[in-house]
């Protein structure tokens, strides 16, 4: 889900990205590997978010095929009908099962999803208003049953085990239609504290970060960073944070310079590059540990938690480093800090070919 471009005060858009990244190396030596253009969920990816966020609905979805069946057909049902059906439906669970006569309405959200995901751009603007009308309804009201009923199925934290709930897709499509109005009803789930929704909401909000509305969510996610006691929602706040905020926003700096000294791991790391995006240099000591490998190849940097929430550290998969490095030269090239750039000189020579083509062309952007 690309969004139109950010406005030209947030340090970050995807139209710089863009520029910054054509995949041409200008030593004429050939071809350098294209590099993603830097939309929210690429920045997800490079958080970890997908592996508990955004792969709870992607993932989850073939989970449920697997499990119940694949949906109809997407041309056979229209997004209307789809709508009526949510409408009538609760998709409650029993013993943590959905029940027979409510799974094809569970199914019914995953199809709305995806339908909206891959026709959005062909309902006219009439149509996206009454979907999402109809939506924030629909997310009002799930919302307002999961806060009187707390050990319901809202009550169970997401894992990647667990398929995503039917308020999970709910919130996703709302995020989809990117009308103005849906940004009330996703910041209303922030507001709620239960999660994983709030997780879901955040992404959503992310993703609509071109819509002025969306700066209304800047003190809700605020207080996910200062409250939630999940690492996800604090790295994932910090990520949204950096896409709808803009640099003079200084009690946004502020907060994430406080999450970047107390947090450690991925939430640090992820503070100190939404920090740079907004064009501060208050996380300068992190990214330059974030752009050098042998940190990355150092000790277990990664770490997950078992079933059992025990905490697990294994060294960084190279996969991961890579993704890791591109997304500190692409932040910290919004510096114009001496130190950082002598890293990311450094980085030319990486061994990776992605890391070595993010780092020729962030210094041939600065340099042009």
């Amino acid at each position: 889900m690309d969004t139109p471009p950010l406005p030209s005060s947030t340090v970050d858009t995807q139209a710089e990205v863009a520029r910054r990244h054509p995949g041409h190396d200008p030593s004429g030596g050939g071809n350098l590997p294209e590099i993603e253009p830097m939309t929210f969920s690429v920045l997800g990816r490079f958080f970890a978010v997908p592996l508990l966020i955004i792969g709870s609905i992607v993932g989850g979805a073939v989970l449920v095929v697997f499990l119940f069946g694949a949906p109809a057909a997407p041309e056979a049902r229209g997004v209307d009908e789809l709508l009526r059906s949510l409408e009538t439906s609760t998709g409650q669970k029993s013993m943590g099962m959905l029940l027979p006569q409510d799974k094809e309405h569970w199914q019914t959200g995953l199809e709305l999803t995806l339908r909206l995901q891959s026709k959005v751009d062909a309902l006219t603007a009439e149509e996206l208003d009454e979907v999402d009308a109809r939506l924030g309804r629909l997310v009002t009201q799930e919302l307002e049953s999961t806060l009187l009923s707390p050990t319901g199925e809202e009550a169970a934290l997401s894992q990647e085990a667990n398929p995503p709930t039917r308020f999970e897709f709910l919130i996703r499509s709302l995020g989809l239609t990117g009308r103005p109005a849906a940004i009330a009803p996703l910041i209303e789930v922030i507001r709620s504290r239960r999660e994983p929704f709030v997780s879901v909401a955040m992404q959503q909000l992310g993703e609509c970060a071109s819509i002025p509305e969306v700066r209304g969510a800047i003190e809700p996610v605020l207080q996910t960073l200062a409250r939630s006691d999940r690492p996800e929602s604090k790295l994932l706040a910090c990520t949204v944070l950096s896409v709808i905020a803009v640099p003079s926003d200084g009690h946004v700096v502020q907060a994430l310079e406080s999450a970047r000294l107390a947090e450690d791991g991925e939430v640090a790391w992820s503070a100190a590059l939404a920090l740079a995006r907004l064009g501060s240099p208050a996380g300068k000591s992190t990214l330059m540990d974030l752009l050098d490998r042998p940190f990355w190849e150092s000790g277990d940097r990664y770490r997950t938690t078992d079933a059992k929430g025990q905490e697990l550290r294994y060294p960084m998969p190279p996969g991961r480093i890579e993704t890791l490095l591109i997304a500190a030269i692409d932040a910290a090239s919004n510096l114009q800090d001496a130190d950082l750039w002598e890293m990311i000189e450094r980085l030319k020579s990486d061994p990776s070919p992605g890391v070595r083509s993010a780092a020729t062309q962030a210094i041939e952007a600065r340099e042009g």
